[in-house]
């Protein structure tokens, strides 16, 4: 009796011996198919789609006319009368003299005011740097000194032409919790200070100036 293995080696040896024949039968049943498709198709014949219902448009001609409605005359302008001035009259506005008095006087011998410029500048760029004139200390706000709050507060100043402060802000606050009191006093006393003015180009200029406070209790 054979063995299962023997009976698939003989059957894979039988297929290996029958593949030639069976590709070659294969590709000769695909051409005559491929043949035989080719004359068939060949002899149809492809007829345009035609409706089989025919509609018919029917085309009516209206005659439109327009009639010519001519626009009413605009109302005439309303006359107005204008009294003539008599003689007299006239001679009287004649001889009126209108005398308009000075509005600004002038002094040949004084010299013009130095031209305004909003041009500003900061501490670090102008030739010549702002210097203290004048020193304000800022008074202790009471409620700080009774909770014993210490710090230091910078307020920014804006020192314009004649070395007197334009505008004031508060910059910051070290620590920044001591700000909202201490701020305030330090504000009133930084726009009482009094600077040399900044000079650039041999001109005074406004310059931004840092002023630092500190706030100490002794």
């Amino acid at each position: 009796m054979k063995s299962l293995e023997e009976i698939k080696e003989r059957e894979g040896r039988r297929l290996e011996d029958e593949y030639p024949f069976n590709l070659q039968l294969g590709i000769t049943i695909t051409l005559v198919l491929m043949i035989g498709l080719f004359t068939f198709v060949k002899g149809l014949e492809v007829h345009p789609y035609s409706p089989r219902t025919e509609f018919e448009v029917l085309q009516e001609n209206v005659d439109l006319t327009v009639e010519d409605v001519e626009e009413p005359p605009p109302p005439p302008k309303p006359k107005v009368e204008v009294e003539e001035a008599s003689p007299e009259e006239e001679a009287e506005v004649e001889e009126e003299e209108v005398d308009i008095a000075p509005t600004t006087e002038f002094n040949e011998l004084e010299a013009p005011p130095p031209p305004v410029t909003e041009e500003t500048f900061e501490f670090w760029a102008v030739e010549k740097k702002p210097e203290v004139v004048r020193r304000v200390q800022p008074r202790y706000p009471e409620l700080a000194r009774r909770a014993g709050i210490e710090g230091q507060v910078f307020v920014r100043v804006l020192v314009g032409e004649d070395g007197r402060v334009v505008r004031a802000e508060i910059y910051g606050a070290r620590p920044p919790e001591v700000k909202d009191v201490l701020g305030p006093a330090a504000l009133e006393a930084a726009k009482k200070f009094v600077f040399t003015p900044g000079m650039q180009r041999d001109k005074p200029v406004k310059v931004w100036v840092m002023i630092p406070f500190q706030f100490k209790l002794q």
